[in-house]
């Protein structure tokens, strides 16, 4: 269920949109795949589904439990996801992660106990495994030609910008709507997948050399041994996805957090959809940003602030803290391009999706496991010290990735491996 795990929107109207529809190749229309992405991602329940499942009974350990199993299903069907859609279509994994939104969302609603709750959350995972890589290698093939440089990180950072305020529109109304009856919500989450099913079947697909296709089992080989082969990209998956783990722990428990500090469910969504508009402001500024400092900076910057926020939250006064989550959204929505371009500058289209997912595959590896511990930490010894451990433990990281990265300066380059 977690924000920053969504392939980001993008609005038919914005600058955005303009700017890659006259890059795209000659009778390829993306409006489609503009409205896909628009509807797609509509989260009426990201801010409360939390609050929804206290409210129906389960515990902050049985909902870690449960986001457990959201990630198991990554674990067990991200590669195999992302191999389906560089072999058999972008635009079928997308359809199957769509209609897979709306069985779970409805699955979730009517959950009365963990073993409902359990396969509910397990299809709502599938949906993203299914969706993470294929939307983002469907937006980059569609280009012109692949971009270098910063061109990908400002395109997609426009797309995210404008994806994070249809999240943040969507969430504060969700939120609003709970106070009158959790259902609304739901309701319109599941009737907006539906939608976003049907646009994703009659998506056109960019044209790809047939001969680049391996079988599905090949496609994941070669996409493992790119990854193998290349430490300076290997580090970066790896870092990244430590990062949007710690991400993830401040972003969803800030619904329970807020909630024990006495915030209503409206005012939390509303807290929530003005940290998405900034991080909608740090996306849309990412391509700019990239060319003012380096990217171990960013590293660096957002690493900083995404931690930082999670002491802020728990020991600060509540508008330090708030500010705190706004400030870690920025940065972290400036640098999710950063990274993005980073990763498709060393892959090729044929094993795009699947190396894609492969972020995906160690970021919920992760999450199996540190969600549910984090949980059960902070209603043992409180939300203050399991924030001081998640940073210290980032930190940690983080000195390692540097020393990692400035030993292969010179000697490795992100640079694409032969397929």
């Amino acid at each position: 269920m977690d924000a920053e795990e969504q392939v980001r929107q993008v609005s038919l109207e914005s600058a955005a949109t303009a700017s890659v529809i006259t890059a795209r190749p000659p009778g390829l229309d993306l409006r489609r795949f503009y409205a896909f992405q628009v509807i797609n991602d509509f989260s009426f329940t990201a801010a409360i589904w939390i609050i929804y499942l206290q409210a129906r009974g389960f515990s902050l350990a049985e909902i870690g439990l449960a986001e457990s199993a959201f990630h198991l299903a990554p674990l067990t069907l991200e590669l195999p996801s992302g191999s389906f859609a560089d072999v058999l279509g972008r635009k079928w994994s997308m359809t199957a992660g769509a209609l897979l939104t709306a069985i779970s969302v409805a699955l979730m609603f009517a959950a009365d106990s963990l073993w409902l709750l359990l396969p509910a959350m397990y299809l709502h995972g599938a949906s993203y495994a299914f969706r993470s890589g294929a939307q983002q290698a469907f937006l980059f093939d569609s280009l012109d030609a692949e971009p270098s440089g910063n061109r990908f990180t400002q395109l997609l950072g426009k797309l995210n910008a404008a994806s994070y305020v249809g999240i943040a529109a969507t969430s504060a109304l969700g939120a609003t709507l709970a106070e009158r009856s959790f259902a609304l919500p739901f309701g319109l989450a599941v009737g907006f997948a539906l939608a976003a099913t049907g646009l994703a079947a009659g998506l056109r697909e960019p044209e790809r050399p047939a001969g680049e296709r391996l079988g599905m089992g090949g496609t994941v080989v070669e996409a493992l041994r790119i990854v193998r082969g290349n430490r300076a990209l290997l580090g970066l998956i790896v870092f990244t996805a430590t990062l949007w783990t710690v991400s993830a722990l401040v972003h969803l428990y800030a619904q329970a957090l807020l909630a024990e500090r006495g915030v209503r469910p409206s005012w939390i969504g509303l807290i929530l959809a003005a940290s998405l508009l900034t991080t909608a402001a740090g996306a849309w500024l990412a391509g700019r940003f990239s060319g003012l400092r380096s990217f171990r900076f960013w590293v660096i910057a957002a690493t900083g602030a995404i931690a930082g926020s999670g002491l802020l939250l728990a020991g600060a006064p509540l508008a330090i803290a708030v500010a705190g989550l706004i400030v870690a959204e920025f940065f972290a929505g400036s640098f999710e391009p950063m990274v993005s371009q980073r990763v498709n500058d060393a892959i090729t289209s044929a094993q795009r999706a699947t190396v894609l997912s492969i972020e995906s595959f160690l970021y919920s590896v992760m999450m199996i496991w540190a969600f549910p511990l984090f949980g059960w930490s902070a209603e043992r010894w409180g939300w203050l010290l399991a924030y001081a451990v998640a940073a210290g433990v980032m930190a940690a990281l983080l000195a390692i990735f540097l020393l990692l990265t400035s030993r292969a300066d010179g000697k490795e380059a992100l640079a694409p491996s032969g397929s």
